[in-house]
Order: structure tokens, then sequence, then C-alpha cells
């Protein structure tokens, strides 16, 4: 087996991982699949925001790059004008040099936007980032096709949504976390298509139910107990979710409850010959996450709606094919190697970064709706395929060729990233790793004009009027916050109790409650003799890949014995 040459530690490179490297005309990676992805997150700044200046215009924008960037920064809407063409910064290819040496002179002064989005596709969205076909959403990333949503993550075809992460075509959903085709249900995790609930957890087609856990096509349920409907609702009357003490109350009680159910090893649905969590309507997925509608893939995170044949590829996709080593691109691209944030059509692509609309390309930056181009100089079809050859040569001898961008390259700071949610760092850690850091990450306090000690404790006492624009200090970090019309009157209509944490804290409760994106070798912790593949007074001999690492206190079962308790 390889030695990554990043953490050192050895990985393995499976028969089916060299076809698809020869598909691709790529030689094997030389880091292990973690180092890869954790390189590839660096270049997903999906949430930060920065207030700086349009290097255009002069005006004060609002971007997913902080000021100090050594490339210019255009207002998106700028930069997607057609008084300007990328391919003015063009330059011959210096083969006494390395590449990677001079695509970073040139990405260093081609104009960025500002934010990445697909330009055209967002009405009255203007303060979200990564995202595409929006209407009426505030402060969302990694969404596509979703309306009236505020303040999540990872948002697919939802509606009239708040303060959730990972979701599906929902609506009317409240700080819910991988929950899918689910309506009005309230603090819960791993749901699908439940209806009028709160705190449910791994629930499949459960109604009007409080607090409960693998539970499938039930109603009026408490703590995995039934009840009759008038019960039901004096018993929630009695808990007082309208309020925020009686949320907190009934969300501790919760937890304790799930910590007593046995846990299934991973949360999939519909696939085949799939490995991994989080991964639905999938086939021949290997070590995939939080992914959705995948064929022929392995080594993907967060890419979605109908992704075939890819490889160590994250973020984005919606019809994405044949894509190795790439971050940030989707939006029906085709053959893309070592690319990042390039999207719509964009095909036969390799080393792009922010190119969109664009076909055989090597090495460019800002590209839009080009052909036949090399460091972003323009060729006829006969000189690029001439030249393409002799520049991948060139980056065999220097070592270059198969690698992703090296991390000097990268446009953001570990801790902007996404690398730094999923595999959190110190500041010294991320740089004795070679990265940067960011230490004046945006946060405003001292401006609050109300205390939390003055919000209505119940949902039904919220003045929409009053409160929109109210400024906070977050109860966790201090850092100040703002309510806004929107989602006022979605709290009112709900019945829920106003925050008192800003979108930050919030988002970060919510990823604490997320599995990994790492596999654990385990065995199912059932040890039940009722179950008929047990021995007698024996544990059940079956073993898995999990996200759950050993030291996690949940009880891990296989698919067959969790079935087997599910009520």
């Amino acid at each position: 087996m390889p030695t990554c040459n990043q953490c050192s530690k050895t990985f393995t490179i499976t028969d089916a991982d060299r076809a698809f490297y020869q598909t691709m005309q790529v030689p094997e990676p030389k880091q292990c699949p973690d180092c890869r992805l954790t390189r590839r997150l660096m270049e997903r700044n999906h949430r930060i925001l920065y207030s700086r200046t349009c290097d255009k215009t002069g005006k004060k924008i609002l971007s997913q790059y902080h000021q100090n960037q050594p490339f210019p920064v255009w207002d998106t809407a700028e930069w997607s004008k057609d008084d300007w063409s990328a391919t003015q910064y063009g330059r011959d290819f210096d083969f006494s040099r390395p590449f990677f040496e001079q695509f970073a002179e040139l990405k260093n002064v081609v104009p960025h936007p500002a934010m990445t989005v697909i330009v055209g596709t967002l009405e009255n969205s203007d303060f979200n980032n990564c995202v595409g076909y929006l209407k009426n959403c505030y402060l969302l990333s990694e969404s596509d096709y979703d309306e009236e949503c505020y303040y999540s993550n990872l948002l697919k075809q939802c509606k009239d949504i708040v303060d959730c992460s990972v979701c599906y075509n929902n609506e009317l959903c409240y700080q819910c976390i991988d929950c899918n085709g689910s309506y009005n249900l309230k603090y819960s995790q791993d749901c699908d298509n439940c209806q009028e609930s709160f705190f449910l957890k791994n629930c499949q087609s459960v109604s009007d139910s409080i607090a409960c856990m693998n539970l499938r096509n039930k109603q009026y349920m408490i703590f995995n107990k039934q009840y009759t409907k008038e019960e039901y609702e004096r018993l929630k009357a009695e808990y007082q979710l309208d309020t925020a003490a009686g949320a907190a109350q009934l969300r501790a009680e919760a937890q304790t409850f799930f910590s007593t159910q046995p846990h299934r090893f991973a949360m999939t649905k519909n696939n085949q010959n799939t490995l991994g969590d989080h991964v639905y309507s999938s086939k021949n997925a290997q070590h995939c996450f939080d992914s959705k509608d995948l064929e022929d893939c392995s080594y993907c995170l967060k890419v979605s709606l109908g992704v075939k044949s890819c490889m160590d590829y994250n973020s984005w996709g919606d019809g994405a094919e044949l894509v190795y080593q790439s971050s940030v691109c989707g939006n029906k691209v085709y053959n893309l190697r070592f690319c990042t944030t390039t999207f719509t059509n964009v095909q036969d692509a390799t080393y792009a970064d922010n190119c969109i609309s664009s076909q055989n390309i090597f090495g460019c930056v800002g590209l839009r709706q080009a052909k036949y181009c090399i460091l972003n100089k323009q060729y006829t079809k006969e000189e690029y395929e001439a030249l393409v050859p002799r520049v991948i040569e060139h980056m065999k001898k220097t070592g270059e060729w198969g690698e992703f961008f090296p991390k000097t390259m990268c446009s953001y700071a570990y801790n902007e990233t996404l690398a730094q949610e999923l595999f959190p760092k110190t500041k010294e850690e991320a740089v004795a790793a070679g990265y940067r850091w960011q230490d004046a990450l945006p946060s405003v306090s001292g401006k609050e004009n109300i205390t939390v000690d003055a919000l209505p404790q119940k949902a039904s006492e919220i003045d929409v009027a009053a409160l929109a624009g109210k400024i906070l200090a977050c109860t966790q970090c201090g850092a100040n916050f703002k309510f806004i019309t929107q989602e006022l009157q979605f709290y009112k209509k709900l019945n829920i109790p106003l925050p008192t944490e800003c979108p930050n804290c919030r988002h970060a409760q919510r990823m604490s409650l997320r599995p990994a994106t790492q596999l654990y070798h385990r065995a199912c912790q059932c040890a039940l003799a009722e179950h008929e593949t047990h021995v007698e007074d024996a544990q059940c001999p079956n073993e898995f890949e999990t996200t759950y690492a050993p030291d996690r206190p949940e009880k891990i079962f296989c698919d067959h014995c969790y079935q087997k308790e599910v009520v």
C-alpha cells in the first residue's frame, strides 16, 4: 500500500480506482483520501463573508474574499458583464518554469467574482454564497432550488426553512438536520416523510409525535409511547413548546432518551452497493458522504442531483459527470480534472479556476464561454491539441502532473473554509501543516439595541414590526445578530420561540450533532437473544464500516438488528 506524502499514513488504491485513473488519464494519487479531501475543502468558503471594496467600481460589496487577497475582486454582477474577457490576461507557456508557478501568477492578476453563485438564478437572494436557483432566501450556503429559506446550509429543493442543514425536499421545517421530504417538522434529525412533529430522530412516515426515535408509520407518539389524539394534544400543550424554556427542557429529555436507543450504523436509503453515510438514491458509491443521486462514484462529499462517474469530488454536482480531484464544480460539468469553482456547462477542463461555460481549457482562470485556451491564451483547436500533451509531459518532469493546486495557492485561510468544519485544527496546527490562518474573522459586538431578557417568552407574543431589525448579543459568543422580518413571521406562524444565539453558533450546534466523514470498522453491539442471527447469549457477529468512532457512547447496530428494533 502507498504511503501518504502528507500525513505518512498508508492507504489503499483498489483496482476500480486504477481503472478510473486510466479513464481520466491521470497518475495514482500520492496523498491519502483524507488529505486529498482536506485540501479540496480549502477551496470552499461557504459561510464567512466580508465587507470589502470592489476593485472595479470602488463600491462596497459583500465578498467571500478578504481584502488582503492578491488578486482583484469584482462585484459578481460586474464580473459577469460582457465588457471584459479573462483572455486579455493570457500568456505563453514557459517550458523553463514549473506549471504551478505560472498558474499562480495568472491567478493573481485575473479578477475574481466576489461570490460563488449562478448569476441570473437568484431572485431577491443577495446575501447567500455557494448557491443557485434561489428565491427570497437569506444567509444560505451550498444550496440550490430553494425558496423562502434562511440561516441554513446544504438545502436542495426546500421551501420555508429556517436553521436547517443537509435537507432535501422539505417545507416548513425548523432546526432539522439530515431530513428528507418532511413538512412542519421541528428540532429533528435523520427523518424521512415526517409531519407536524417535534424532536424526532431516525423516524419515517411519523406524524403528530414528540421526542421519538426509530419509529415507522406512527402517529400520536411521545417518547415512543402510543397515545390517543386527545391525550397527545393535552400532553403537547403541557410541554409548552412555544416557549424557549419548554423547548430547551424537552430537548434535554429527548437527548437522554435517544442515548438509550439503538443507532443504525449508517444513514442510507434507496441505495445499491454503497459505502459511506448519509447517501441516498445512489448506485455503486464508495466512501461517499452527504450525497444523493450518485452512480459509479467514490470519495465524494456533498454532491447531489445526478452525479455520475466521479472520484475525489466535493461540493456541488447537479448533472456532473467524469469529475476527478475537483472542488466546488457543478451544473452540468463534464470531464474535469483538478478544477475548482468551475461550473455551468464546463467541459474538458484541466486545472481550471473560476471558469464558466467553457470547453477545452487547461490552466485557466476566470474564463467565460471560451474554448481552446492554455493559461488564458487563445489557440486554434489544432494548436491546443498539440500543445496540451507537451505541457503535461513538462509537468510530469517537474513532478506536478496529477497533483491538486498547492496549499500556497489556496484563496482562503484554513479557518475560513469547510476544512475547518470537518477537520478542525488550531491555528498552530494549521500553520505547522502549511496552511494560512485568518486572525480577524468578521464579527461585530456592542451594537445591540435590545436584550435577550426583553424578548417575548411565547411565540404568540412576537411583534414582527417591533422586533424586525433589532440587534441582540448572542448568549453564547457575544456577537451581534439581528432578526429579519421574514424569520419573525416564520417563528410566529409555526409557534416557535425566538432564538437567542447568533446564526454562527446555531450552525455550529447543528454540525456538532452530525457524524464525521471518516469510516471506522466496527462490530454490531446488539446482544439480544431474540434476534435469530445470534448464537445464544452471544453478541451479533456482523461487522460494518461506520462513521461512529469506537469511543462514541451510542449503541451501534447492524442493519439486520436495527430493523428488528424499529417499531
